[in-house]
């Protein structure tokens, strides 16, 4: 029997790919899409181009289709969103990456990209939505799902936040993908994989939680009493502390910027919520991370609560992905091992 390697708990630290997508430098505060700073892209481009840049390094703005397949909206408009990726799968009858070319692979890619802002906007509404192709992917995402024309600053708002979560290193999301995508199975089974991932609440799904905490201090003179009767109850405070980071989380600084131009009343109280938690928090090197200032702006831009994931999901689509098409080209499954430490087996013959 070959000898197991023990790893440190949550595989922190271990390396089990090599990728050109992108990474994280959680010491220097930075991270990066093939080389190019995320951030810098959030300020300096579209949804489209910083996309292409991901996808596969191009400096072509994707090309975009966000309709639906015909009759799929009707189907779409009654399922969840789980549902409706699984259901979108199957109409459009995609082959298994494993039985693909590269030039296949990455067409699907586009259509699963683009078809997403319509997919979520009309599970939410409940009926088919159409997409607006003469406008952005990220403005006409906002429309979609809000049901309005959003106003230029927060149409803003909300590139700069879908640019900033286009990615983010090896995350739990992008290795549920790539594990599915190692096995050879479609796209949209990569991607159905990476979004059961991001709803879960220590990734994706604590976005929403953020208001709840926001709603519960209520006023910045409550936020240092609230905040240190939560860590005496020994409750974690949401919005501090992240995996990888150990300095200041490099996505905050635009989204402070967006968040006091749309949200200012709520960007106030955050603001206060952030500096009294780094007291409260003083030692524990537990610093602001991305959810802090994401929800102000999500809910700034008229998103509500309850989709947020579905946003989020609708950005870091791209992400999941460019992490398939890469394991694609791969011969490898993933398929580590488990240090068995139940009950020994049965010893004895057994009929057959």
């Amino acid at each position: 029997m070959a000898e197991l390697i023990d790893v440190p708990p949550g595989l922190a630290g271990v390396a089990v790919a090599d990728t050109e997508v992108g990474d994280v430098l959680g010491e220097q505060g930075l991270y990066h899409y093939r080389g190019r700073s995320a951030p810098d892209l959030a300020r300096s481009t579209t949804f489209e181009h910083a996309a292409a840049v991901l996808l596969d390094g191009s400096d072509e703005p994707l090309e975009l289709d966000r309709t639906l397949p015909d009759g799929f909206g009707e189907i779409a408009a009654r399922l969840d969103l789980r549902s409706a990726i699984s259901a979108l799968g199957a109409t459009l009858d995609l082959r298994p990456i494993l039985d693909s070319d590269p030039e296949e692979r990455r067409a699907d890619a586009l259509r699963l990209i683009g078809a997403m802002p319509t997919l979520v906007a009309t599970v939410r509404h409940g009926e088919p939505v159409e997409p607006d192709p003469t406008v952005g992917h990220a403005a006409d995402y906002g429309r979609m799902l809000t049901g309005t024309q959003l106003a230029p600053a927060t149409e803003r708002a909300l590139e700069a936040y879908m640019v900033l979560t286009l990615d983010h290193g090896f995350s739990n999301s992008s290795f549920a993908t790539r594990v599915v995508a190692s096995a050879g199975s479609d796209l949209v089974a990569c991607v159905l994989a990476g979004y059961g991932s991001l709803t879960g609440p220590r990734h994706g799904a604590n976005l929403g939680r953020m208001l709840d905490m926001y709603d519960a201090i209520g006023t910045a003179e409550r936020a240092e009493e609230w905040m240190k009767n939560e860590v005496a109850n020994r409750r974690r405070l949401q919005g501090f502390g992240h995996a990888v980071y150990r300095t200041e989380d490099p996505r905050l600084a635009l989204l402070r910027e967006h968040g006091a131009q749309i949200a200012p009343e709520r960007h106030g109280l955050v603001m206060e919520i952030e500096r009294i938690g780094q007291i409260v928090l003083g030692g524990k090197r537990l610093v602001p991370n991305l959810d802090l200032h994401a929800a102000v702006v999500l809910e700034g831009c008229g998103i509500p609560r309850d989709w947020f994931t579905a946003t989020f999901a609708t950005a870091r689509v791209v992400g999941w992905c460019a992490h398939a098409l890469e394991q694609a080209t791969s011969d490898k499954i993933l398929r580590p091992a488990a240090r068995y430490v139940g009950p020994p087996p049965e010893v004895g013959t057994y009929d057959v």
